[in-house]
């Protein structure tokens, strides 16, 4: 039984003899060999091997560059050891080496000027981003974002910091590119920061809002609203509460303007739109306040016969309870300047009449059926008749 068991630890001890030795020449290789030797250990490597040279050849990288400098070979071997860092490598790290080597990815990025280098930073730590702290390396894309110069020309890692803020990034992060895309730094790369800004969206409401509260209509809160709503990655409801915000302050950028801009005029009703379209009652409230604004904008000759009846559709389809006597009363208040001799618009007539026949409000009645003894156009009158059929009684 004795020979046994010394037989079995015999196999044993000389099983993991040869492991090691068929593993640590790689080992041997990285230290004794020169830049070469060591980058070609590190891209031959697996397992345990693979997790201690890649640290290795970062640390010595790190250590050799103010002394080398801008040395092809050791940006290779730079790059050898990020691209052999793995997530079972980082797994057997406490949190305080996992921290480690997340601070000595982001001295790579800010130590060595390839472009090779910098990129494979970004998408190791993006890979790894469940282990590795990412604060580190969002606060370094800040800075660098921050101080590289505009231009139209490419700048491939100033793409791959966009995209590695898009997936790591959080609301600083939304703001700073927000920024840049207001001021077009980089026009090549605008539709890489659309994205990366609708990815950033759900982690930056509380910023969004304070962009629409207190930008500028033209300069802010226009293109933050097309930013969102043009963006097929921006989920309906996230739209919706856009809309709603940016209607809501519109309406108290205007009540508190000494004249109302076609600017403005325009993005309310693009925000209605958004509001309708997605049946997002929410709005309640805004689309009620709107119509009373409305009508005063439209008297004022700032908003179009065909804003105008969007907004009165829009009105009857959110709210149809507030809707159904305001709406009555307007045409009422339009039959009378049509008994009166004066001309109306036939298209908010039409819209009107088209509203309160959706609405179905019997209330309506009276106002619809004397529409059909004015002297309105024949389509106007038809549309009438059409209105009183669909009355629910």
């Amino acid at each position: 039984m004795k020979i046994k068991q010394c037989f079995i630890g015999t196999i044993t001890a000389l099983l993991c003899a040869f492991s090691f030795a068929s593993s640590a020449p790689l080992r041997v290789r990285f230290v004794k060999g020169n830049i070469a030797d060591k980058t070609a250990a590190v891209k031959e490597s697996s397992g345990e091997d693979a997790a201690f040279l890649s640290r290795a050849a970062i640390d010595f990288a790190l250590e050799h560059k103010a002394l080398l400098g801008n040395d092809r070979d050791l940006d290779t071997l730079a790059l050898s050891g990020i691209t052999a860092l793995s997530a079972d490598s980082l797994a057997s790290l406490d949190y305080g080496g996992r921290e480690a080597v997340s601070e000595k990815l982001v001295k790579l990025f800010s130590l060595f000027s390839s472009d090779t280098v910098r990129i494979a930073v970004l998408n190791k730590t993006t890979a790894l981003r469940d282990l590795l702290p990412t604060e580190p390396c969002i606060t370094l894309l800040h800075d660098y974002l921050a101080v590289t110069p505009g231009s139209g020309n490419e700048n491939a890692v100033v793409k791959a910091a966009v995209k590695a803020l898009s997936e790591i990034g959080d609301s600083r992060s939304f703001a700073l590119l927000f920024s840049c895309r207001k001021e077009q730094k980089w026009p090549k790369y605008t539709q890489d920061i659309d994205d990366a800004l609708a990815l950033l969206a759900d982690k930056s409401f509380p910023q969004i809002v304070g962009i629409i509260r207190e930008g500028n209509v033209k300069s802010d809160i226009r293109p933050l609203f097309d930013l969102f709503i043009k963006n097929k990655k921006t989920p309906a409801s996230f739209q919706s509460e856009i809309a709603e915000n940016v209607l809501s302050e519109t309406i108290y950028i205007a009540n508190n303007a000494s004249s109302i801009t076609r600017e403005t005029v325009s993005l309310q009703v693009d925000a209605l739109d958004v509001i309708v379209k997605n049946k997002w009652t929410r709005a309640v409230p805004a689309v009620v306040s709107f119509f009373d604004l409305a009508e005063r904008e439209y008297k004022a000759g700032v908003m179009t016969d065909g804003e105008f009846a969007k907004t009165i559709y829009a009105f009857a389809e959110i709210a149809p309870v507030d809707a159904s006597s305001r709406l009555a009363s307007y045409l009422a208040a339009l039959n009378r300047q049509t008994e009166s001799g004066a001309k109306v618009s036939e298209t908010i007539a039409l819209a009107l009449i088209g509203s309160l026949g959706r609405i179905g409000n019997k209330s309506s009645f009276d106002t619809l059926l004397y529409v059909t003894y004015v002297n309105y156009s024949e389509p106007v009158i038809a549309a009438a008749r059409d209105a009183l059929a669909r009355l629910k009684w």
